[in-house]
């Protein structure tokens, strides 16, 4: 099979960075997961978010659930082909809060027409993505408007609860690690959350037995868009 991220950035792939293009260069025939561990200097989620429905995305692990800084965390990266045939990487990030720790989950897939992001365990949210690498050899994610998927509160798709994503990752040659910054933004409010920081990574032999259940989303939703 053919990685993810080298299928939807095509040629533009070789553009990476060496060692970004080894984090991403993973797939569902590699016998191998990706596990990476840093600190995340900054979370932040905007107090704008109803009580209720940080509640009920947090705990679905769609959503951080507090603002904080230094946060140590932890994410697996784990690839395989899923019913329909795509491609899928999922990305599990475990949040190391003093209060105990929490997830954010995604599932990225090599769909129809490009990547798509299936965002928490049901999934809850769908983000249709645009990946391309920045002159320096960075990954840049950036979505168009969010999709809602599941049955909580319905926040964040469209007019003024539109919300779109910017992730960006690179290699950090003067301390040798990876640095990351995701946010979310609503042109009326302004960022909703964000998470930025530095991590390492190491692969690990991992078979499709391996992979862990959170790895595969609740429901398989064939939507895209």
């Amino acid at each position: 099979m053919t990685p993810v991220f080298r299928q939807v950035l095509g040629s533009d792939f070789d553009r990476l960075h060496p060692n970004v293009a080894w984090r991403y260069g993973i797939d569902s025939t590699s016998g191998v997961a990706q596990v990476c561990q840093g600190i995340y200097e900054s979370v932040y989620v905007s107090s704008a978010l109803p009580p209720p429905a940080l509640w009920h995305y947090a705990k679905r692990n769609a959503l951080p659930s507090k603002s904080s800084r230094m946060v140590p965390f932890t994410q697996g990266y784990y690839c395989y082909s899923d019913e329909l045939g795509r491609e899928s990487l999922a990305v599990l990030r475990t949040f190391q809060y003093t209060s105990g720790p929490r997830k954010l989950n995604s599932l990225l897939v090599a769909g129809r027409t490009g990547l798509v992001d299936y965002l928490g365990d049901g999934p809850e949210f769908l983000y249709p993505i645009e990946p391309s690498v920045t002159p320096t050899g960075e990954l840049l994610l950036e979505s168009g408007p969010m999709r809602w998927l599941g049955k909580g509160p319905q926040i964040g798709m469209k007019g003024l609860f539109t919300a779109q994503m910017k992730y960006i990752e690179g290699w950090d040659e003067r301390r040798e690690r990876f640095r990351c910054d995701m946010t979310v933004r609503n042109p009326v409010i302004g960022e909703i959350m964000h998470f930025r920081g530095w991590f390492t990574a190491v692969d690990q032999a991992c078979t499709l037995q391996d992979v862990p259940d959170e790895a595969w989303p609740v429901n398989l939703v064939e939507r895209e868009s």
